[in-house]
């Protein structure tokens, strides 16, 4: 089991007993049948606690079982019915030992009694789960998918490839500068990159991609380069990236590196 699993495993479990928790102490206040009479409420609460806590550890790791099968929906429904059906009968052997322990007046009461008191009280709580757990599921595989296909422009970026500029890496966010403005969007480089669909230009350093469209000139200053934009913006060009820069034919009559800054034309598209 992946470590986000497991994560996703012991927080799911701990939620689902916490729910438990308040529906216990929910029906050890409200006393219900006819259990309000039998004593106490702190007695009515130990009683609830100790029945649905195991029983959600019973039921809920039957609905578990159910929906990793992966049945259509109404083979799901039936399963889980009948899995509560059965299993409620040796699961009212442990309700009525602590019942009796507590108020052994309990007694009087047949095993049809038990057995159907517990079944009504199982078949709505399972069914709450049920679909608490279904729509975990429905959100993870949500996720998984949206993490899976590429992100597209407007989805990610808000523009379309044809409008940007530049993109900047700032922290754990990217800024898209186009034309008109900027807007920063959570995202790594590499996933704004894919979002641009192809789109004509080049990362020419770990934090720059630059449109091909979007360069003016380059300025040499030293050893370093660097592209003025459209935009007014200056992007860094690695120095790993300068041979790919001039294979691509954005430089041209380029003038000896020196101290003082010089100026590279950039051809026209």
């Amino acid at each position: 089991m992946s470590e986000a699993r497991r994560s996703d495993f012991l927080r799911d479990w701990a939620v689902d007993l916490a729910i438990a928790s308040v529906c216990a102490i929910f029906f050890g206040l409200i006393g219900p049948f006819g259990s309000y009479l039998n004593g106490p409420t702190w007695q009515r609460v130990v009683f609830q606690l100790a029945c649905f806590l195991p029983g959600i550890l019973l039921f809920g790791s039957l609905i578990r079982v159910v929906l990793r099968l992966g049945l259509n929906p109404a083979m799901t429904w039936m399963s889980i019915f009948l899995g509560v059906v059965i299993l409620n009968a040796p699961f009212q052997i442990w309700v009525v030992s602590i019942a009796l322990s507590i108020w052994p007046f309990l007694k009087i009461l047949r095993p049809l009694d038990w057995y159907l008191q517990g079944l009504i009280t199982a078949l709505p709580i399972v069914l709450g789960f049920t679909l608490l757990m279904q729509a975990r599921l429905h959100r993870r595989q949500q996720a998984e998918e949206a993490g899976e296909a590429p992100p597209t422009a407007f989805g990610l970026l808000g523009a379309p490839p044809s409008a940007v500029l530049c993109l900047q890496m700032e922290d754990h966010y990217v800024r898209v500068h186009t034309a008109g403005n900027s807007r920063l969007v959570l995202a790594t480089l590499n996933q704004a990159m894919m979002a641009l669909e192809n789109a004509n230009g080049l990362q020419v350093h770990r934090s720059w991609w630059v449109a091909r469209k979007a360069v003016v000139r380059a300025v040499t200053e030293g050893r370093n380069l660097r592209l003025q934009l459209v935009n007014g913006i200056s992007a860094p060009v690695a120095r790993s990236a300068v041979a790919v820069v001039r294979e691509a034919g954005w430089l041209t009559n380029e003038s000896p590196t020196g101290c003082r800054s010089t100026e590279t034309e950039i051809l026209p598209l």
